[in-house]
């Protein structure tokens, strides 16, 4: 291994780990914390950051995915603040496996993920994106209701599967517009 091939991995976890962490605790302390909890885990942005930091970094990055769940379960639990759910890390890890997964199930049909001609699916393509985010909640959703064996669940689960889904798409489709945005307004100044 290089040097720069760990620095790579390095950098590519702190940003995960900070974007996760940072969108995660947001979604926490702006919705979460309102006392509308069931109603605004429709939205849950960090589904959306994990499909992305999948699709753009790979599974490098599993260890400041699995860093930054860990971070919130002790600032939560040292805060004495409750947890978004119970069954929290096998939940956790329910999302945080659905979309290696899926992109797994993909590549073993051929459907290559990549950006350029060759692959059949982009990731720089919203509604490729959109796509393989609409698969991973499928496979959430099948995770979750393999895991009610053996745990009771403690959430509404069509809820958090939809919750997770539509939280996914506003915070891709919001990103891709900002960016659009951003290039529009570089080109005009």
């Amino acid at each position: 291994m290089s040097i720069n091939s760990i620095f790579d991995k390095f950098v590519s976890n702190i940003i995960v780990y900070a974007s996760c962490t940072l969108m995660t605790f947001t979604w926490y302390y702006l919705f979460y914390n309102s006392g509308n909890q069931i109603y605004f885990l429709l939205f849950y942005f960090p589904y959306g950051i994990i499909i992305l930091a999948f699709l753009f970094f790979g599974n490098r990055i599993i260890i400041g995915l699995l860093l930054s769940y860990i971070s919130l379960f002790f600032v939560l639990k040292n805060c004495n603040l409750y947890l978004p759910f119970n069954n929290f890390f096998v939940i956790s890890a329910s999302q945080l496996f659905s979309v290696p997964l899926i992109l797994f199930v993909l590549q073993k049909f051929n459907i290559t993920v990549g950006a350029g001609e060759k692959y059949r699916l982009d990731k720089t393509n919203i509604y490729d994106v959109l796509l393989i985010s609409f698969f991973s909640t499928i496979l959430l959703g099948v995770l979750l209701l393999l895991s009610s064996i053996f745990y009771k669940q403690q959430i509404n689960m069509y809820t958090f599967i939809m919750g997770n889904f539509i939280g996914a798409i506003v915070l891709i489709i919001s990103m891709k517009l900002i960016v659009r945005l951003l290039t529009r307004f570089k080109i005009f100044t």
